[in-house]
């Protein structure tokens, strides 16, 4: 039986094959969003499982290409980078291989080589005869239906390939003929097997030691062959060899087939990535997430990806060596680099003791910039910067850049006065489900505020609070250039705090956000300060919580051109107030539209409506300057109580002073106390 997702699986893999170019430095090319979002830990058996199989081989002019790559271009012979052992996790396969050795990640080949599909197609692909000197697929329009029937694909669904020669990412060894001194490990998902007929019981399970090699060779050419199933799933190995290849490259391919670990509870799901890509480095990071760098041709040179489990990270088009060194700030640390280099450090700002020395890695030969990539681990928890260092030991000086990049979920934790606590920020504006789970000594919380526009998506600082017996954490969304959170207590002391903020998650733009949390006592009560980069306040605002109550209300601000500037939305309206020259008083603005500019006497308010139409004018903001008593509290009382927040602003004659502005819903009369005093009756609208 068919079911909804695999119906499903199979039309996003008939569609994507359809749209999937091969990427080249001329044409490169990014994932689509939606292809991202869809279909993510899905099962795709049915797609191979189909009747109906159009193939599109994507194969390059392997024999041409290898005569430009190998030998000489190698950039490990020089002996000017260190040879690490590499452990990268592709899909179900974990491999071993000297960091001198070309692994590519050929999975998202997948998506352009095999597709379900029926009726009638709109073009078809055939490979590049070999030595043609085009590496890309030929393809021509057609109207004619395709035979409804398996054709072979010697190579299966590619996997991964490991080889001692740069075969370039659009070159599948597979079938082809390889280079006198290359020893080529591929691995690929037998479809053919899993599309005609019941599991075959002569396959069994990893771990299958490879055959011997045979006369008549197998579907890749001559080599050593395994056949073993991955939860159910028919998989071969081909390590194939040159006819001069090495002992020691030999034993290498050999070593890395048998040291694989393969994880049997793996299921098939669509590559999120529609290119493959070179596997620089991976690993486990100090969070436990397993990790891998990929490489890949961007629109000016390349793109770094950091994937893994909980990440999702990149930088791209860099700018070295017009820039000494470019990095992203992730764990681990990666980027690009001056050939220049002799080594890169990462360094804390607070403790130069502290100086965590990365690798260097070269482009391949396909790629060939001028500059080098490298990558840090164990950078977690160090506020700090990369440098780059020269062979003397010194920095080398010149621009640095750090990249901006965003993960799937960011998450913001610490620890105060002896209690862990943590904030992970989830979801998107653009589908409504932004929201953020808490963790403060092991008592979880979520807040998810609606409407997204006018709380977590809106132009002001968004912040929410948790307050549990042990700590009291805020948390929210603020613009862009806000970097640092800072509390000041009313009573004048330096309460303990510990913050932090970040770039927002991926699903946190249009518009963008970054994202801050900070943890505080129990209780307490003072004013919120959000600073820029240079430790400019941009906005603050009065908080109270616990037993204490807030003693400050004032209202978040910012300071644009000059003005101190405040906004917000009330029922469904939103307003603007700017605190002008004091001779020219103050300007509000409603939904874009000005509805007042000038002067207010001290200690009158005034109600100017929300809205206007056939129902008459309702909903309110009542603005009042207090020009003298510099209250601490100001509300209007009717059949509830409206409190209201202040800005600073200024008296008619240039004094100080504090405006007052009151939110108030429909249209009544109602009393406005300060400090707790009776003023006097407003009305409004």
């Amino acid at each position: 039986m068919t079911t909804d997702i695999e119906r499903e699986l199979r039309e996003l893999f008939r569609e994507k094959a359809g749209e999937a170019p091969v990427a080249t430095f001329s044409a490169p090319t990014a994932a689509p969003q939606a292809v991202l979002r869809r279909g993510r830990r899905r099962q795709i058996g049915t797609v191979l499982g189909s009747a109906a199989i159009v193939l599109v081989l994507i194969v390059g002019s392997v024999a041409g290409l290898n005569a430009v790559l190998r030998g000489d271009g190698d950039p490990f012979r020089t002996g000017d980078y260190k040879v690490f052992e590499r452990t990268a996790t592709i899909e179900a396969f974990t491999v071993g291989s000297p960091s001198s050795w070309y692994l590519v990640n050929e999975w998202p080949l997948s998506v352009q080589t095999a597709v379900t599909g029926s009726g009638s197609a709109s073009g078809e692909c055939t490979a590049a005869a070999p030595g043609a000197g085009q590496p890309s697929p030929v393809c021509t329009s057609s109207e004619q239906s395709p035979q409804v029937e398996a054709l072979p694909l010697p190579h299966g669904l590619p996997m991964f390939q490991l080889s001692n020669v740069d075969m370039g990412l659009n070159a599948v060894s597979c079938g082809q003929d390889l280079s006198a001194n290359a020893a080529v490990l591929y691995v690929g998902l037998d479809y053919q097997r899993a599309i005609f007929g019941a599991k075959d019981p002569s396959i069994g399970p990893w771990h299958v030691g490879l055959r011997e090699p045979e006369a008549a060779g197998g579907p890749c050419g001559a080599g050593r062959y395994a056949t073993f199933s991955v939860n159910g799933e028919p998989f071969f190995a081909w390590v194939g060899f040159g006819t001069g290849v090495t002992d020691a490259d030999r034993s290498t391919a050999l070593a890395a087939y048998e040291s694989m670990v393969v994880d049997d509870a793996w299921a098939p799901v669509p590559p999120g990535e529609l290119t493959p890509a070179y596997v620089i480095a991976g690993g486990v990071n100090q969070a436990r997430d397993n990790w891998r760098l990929e490489l890949r041709p961007s629109q000016e040179n390349v793109r770094l990806s950091l994937i893994g489990a909980s990440l999702v990270a990149a930088s791209s088009d860099f700018v070295v060596p017009r820039s000494v060194i470019e990095w992203a700030a992730t764990d681990p640390i990666f980027g690009a680099v001056t050939k220049q280099a002799a080594a890169v450090e990462f360094r804390s700002k607070d403790d130069p003791s502290v100086a965590i020395t990365g690798t260097i890695v070269p482009l391949p030969p396909s790629m060939p910039f001028d500059f080098d990539l490298f990558f840090i681990e164990g950078t977690a928890g160090v506020d700090g910067g990369a440098v780059a260092v020269g062979s003397d030991g010194d920095v080398i000086e010149g621009d640095s850049s750090v990249g901006r990049v965003r993960q799937a979920e960011v998450e913001l934790s610490g620890s105060l006065l002896g209690h862990d606590w943590g904030v992970r920020f989830i979801g998107a504006f653009s589908e409504g489900t932004a929201c953020m789970r808490s963790t403060i000594a092991d008592v979880d919380g979520e807040l998810c505020p609606r409407p997204l526009e006018t709380s977590l998506a809106g132009d002001q600082p968004s912040f929410h609070s948790w307050v549990t017996d042990h700590l009291a954490v805020f948390a929210g969304s603020v613009p862009l250039d806000v970097a640092e959170l800072r509390f000041t207590s009313e009573d004048g002391t330096d309460p303990p705090q510990r913050s932090r903020c970040q770039m927002g998650p991926s699903g946190w733009t249009d518009p963008d956000k970054n994202v801050c949390a900070i943890a505080l006592p129990p209780q307490g009560s003072g004013t919120l300060q959000y600073l820029d980069a240079n430790g400019v306040v941009l906005f603050e605002e009065g908080n109270g919580w616990g037993s204490a109550e807030a003693t400050s209300t004032q209202y978040p601000w910012a300071n644009e051109g000059g003005t101190v500037t405040a906004r917000g939305s009330f029922q469904g309206a939103d307003w603007k107030l700017e605190v002008l020259y004091y001779r020219v008083g103050y300007r509000l603005s409603v939904d874009g539209r000005r509805v007042f500019e000038g002067t207010l006497r001290g200690g009158e308010p005034v109600a100017f409506p929300l809205f206007e139409g056939n129902r008459g004018r309702f909903d309110a903001l009542v603005l009042l300057v207090d020009d003298g008593s510099f209250a601490d509290r100001v509300s209007i009382s009717s059949e509830g109580t409206w409190d209201g927040r202040w800005l600073p602003g200024s008296t008619a004659n240039g004094g100080e002073a504090r405006l007052w502005v009151i939110e108030v819903p429909g249209a009544g009369t109602g009393r406005l106390v300060v400090d707790g005093i009776d003023r006097g009756e407003v009305s409004w609208p």
